[in-house]
């Protein structure tokens, strides 16, 4: 219900000062009318924010020194300040803030339910990346000694400097999650290095537990010490429109591992091959100067403040791994992407592991990465239809087979490719466009279909200002990662006539918490998903439902919604009387009322949630749209 504005600069301007990006797109085209804010000191001309429609002036002060004086000498349209109250003011009262968001009772914070959570999020987000003569995972049983190495390992990192700071109530690092395994007698822990600095006065100690042992687990990466948000700005280039960033969040000014982790695990390689390399971090390290001496790797990223406990479960099997990278992983610095606050060059060359497949680089791990303990086959693509209209939905069908011995869950991911399109653009070589979770029991096959609407298709054509399905030909590449694509498949679209695909999301009540005896107002988005614009004179009809019987209604002539727009619905009660709730729970339904043959797809015309008074607000329960029509 708000958005900040990036630092960056797009097409010449900051983004803050973006009036395309704001108002002509965000707010006209888009249909956002809640509050939009600038990161921290995010802009530097008060009336070009301001006319751009930017609300909400955070981390600096201009906006609080200017606009008094500027308005008392006519230098800024009052028009623009009011407009920004009622953005702020909209959000506020629609997200319930002014009416009292009920506290949430304190036994609920950090409980048991809560915790299950973080330890279930921490777990199912580990990434295994390297499993060598399958060393993973370890046999509880058999395993004679563990030394467990590293600045990570006995003390959890859970987040990065400055606003991603957090304050968990405990945390179980790695050391206390393997000990509750296997007992502390047959775990030896040396720390070996600090996270960065160049002092070797640990590694005896790391070497001789090494030495000793069975297995190694090297726990590193970063921690909030050399990991943050802040960054330096070439300020005279900034002032020209596209600066130079550097980010000092890793002082070692690399993306390899700081310090001296790298020294110390190939160290550790010569007199005790059995490795298994744990890192810690949020952004991304590069492994690559020891990679070839460990023989298992996992990536954790910042699991939670049961981190450990989940790490330490994977590494014995007691969960089958089943992350997937969320970016790519280079090889060395000369690999990572030029950063740049001026945008104007992403065009062509795209980011992450489009500009990777631009620029033919082969990193270390590519996006979508991820392995298991068993293994699963691909087979049997079928496009239910190869030779289709502009509009339709593309249904891609496969086999997808557990392989191997153990139960396990594959990330099956489907990665569009355009050939000859009209209007012909330039375009990533692949682009994920869909992937699914799927829990298999060892030999289990079950058939996977994930579907491309015309939402997945779209373009922004600079010429019409407008989006749209380029008509032409495609290609769809299935598999486990971005890497490894076994099946692939074509169709093609002819053009058609466009029609609107209205669904309905969001709904929500104003008030947002309503209390037994209250009238309701019911809200919901109208968002236009097809390949034409829903036009003026058409009927925007919205039925709203509560335990099946209609409450309240929307209705207009006066819409229109362009192609990926969307509109705030605010329903009237029938007979002019709005629904008051006593307690209890009820289920919430928003339905469009639209002919057959107007609509592009029927199926995704409801949505559902349920409410529960007092101190509820509505929770989607099930969103009968593209979301759900993929997956059937």
């Amino acid at each position: 219900m708000s958005v900040m504005c990036a630092y960056n600069w797009v097409n010449g301007d900051k983004c803050a000062e973006n009036k395309y990006m704001i108002k002509t797109l965000l707010r006209e085209h888009w249909g956002f009318n809640y509050y939009t804010m600038s990161d921290w000191g995010g802009f530097k001309e008060t009336g070009k924010a301001l006319d751009a429609e930017l609300d909400f002036c955070e981390g600096n002060d201009l906006y609080i020194k200017e606009l008094p004086a500027g308005i008392a000498k006519g230098q800024f349209d009052t028009g623009l300040i009011n407009r920004a109250v009622k953005n702020v003011l909209r959000t506020k009262i629609v997200s319930g803030m002014l009416d009292g968001v009920p506290v949430v009772p304190v036994g609920v914070i950090d409980s048991k339910e809560h915790r299950a959570l973080v330890y279930e999020s921490g777990l199912k987000s580990l990434v295994l990346l390297k499993n060598e003569n399958n060393i993973l995972p370890l046999a509880k049983e058999k395993v004679r000694s563990i030394a467990i190495i590293g600045p990570n390992a006995d003390f959890l990192p859970l987040d990065g400097n400055s606003s991603s700071k957090v304050l968990p109530t405990y945390r179980i690092p790695v050391t206390q999650g393997i000990q509750s395994i296997v007992g502390n007698d047959r775990v030896h822990y040396a720390k070996g290095c600090n996270i960065n600095d160049t002092s070797r006065s640990q590694f005896k100690a790391a070497l001789e537990a090494a030495s000793e042992a069975e297995f190694v687990i090297f726990a590193g990466g970063l921690d909030s010490t050399v990991e943050g948000e802040g960054y330096f700005l070439d300020k005279e280039a900034d002032e020209k429109g596209g600066g130079m960033v550097t980010r000092p969040d890793r002082p070692s000014k690399t993306v390899l591992l700081p310090g001296m982790q790298n020294e110390l695990i190939n160290a550790i390689a010569k007199v005790n091959p059995n490795i298994i390399l744990v890192i810690i971090s949020g952004g991304t390290c590069s492994v690559t100067p020891v990679i070839k001496n460990v023989k298992g790797l996992l990536y954790a990223f910042y699991p939670g403040q049961e981190g450990g406990k989940a790490i330490a479960d994977v590494l014995f099997g007691k969960y089958n791994p089943s992350g997937k990278l969320p970016a790519t992983i280079p090889k060395d610095d000369g690999q990572i992407f030029p950063i740049s606050a001026d945008f104007r060059n992403l065009v062509t060359r795209g980011a992450g592991y489009r500009w990777y497949d631009s620029q033919h680089l082969i990193p270390e791990f590519v996006f979508g990465s991820g392995l298991s303990y068993t293994t699963f086959h691909y087979s049997n693509i079928i496009i239910n239809k190869p030779v289709a209209k502009v509009g339709d939905y593309i249904e891609v069908s496969f086999d997808l087979k557990n392989s191997g011995h153990r139960d396990g869950e594959e990330v099956a991911q489907l990665y569009l490719s355009t050939g000859k399109i009209n209007p012909s653009i330039e375009m990533p070589v692949k682009q994920l466009r869909g992937f699914k979770k799927v829990k298999l029991k060892a030999g289990e096959m079950k058939k996977i279909t994930l579907t491309l609407s015309p939402e997945e298709l779209y373009i922004y054509n600079e010429l019409t200002k407008s989006y749209q399905v380029p008509e032409g030909e495609y290609s769809v590449q299935v598999g486990g990662a971005s890497d490894k694509l076994p099946l692939k498949a074509g169709f093609k679209l002819s053009a058609s006539e466009g029609k609107p695909d209205l669904l309905v999301t969001n709904i929500r009540t104003l008030p947002a918490f309503p209390k037994p005896g209250e009238p309701v107002i019911f809200m919901a988005s109208l968002i236009n998903s097809g390949t034409a614009a829903s036009k003026l004179g058409d009927e925007h009809i919205i039925r709203f439902y509560v335990d099946g019987n209609e409450v309240a209604h929307y209705y207009s002539t006066t819409t229109s919604i362009p192609v990926g727009g969307m509109h705030l619905a605010c329903a009237e009660g029938l007979n002019s009387q709005n629904w008051a709730p006593t307690e209890g729970k009820y289920n919430i339904t928003a339905k469009i009322d639209i002919a057959v043959t107007k609509d592009l797809n029927p199926q995704n015309n409801l949505t559902e949630g349920q409410l529960i008074i007092p101190n509820g607000k509505v929770i989607a329960t099930n969103l009968v749209n593209i979301l759900n029509h993929k997956q059937q």
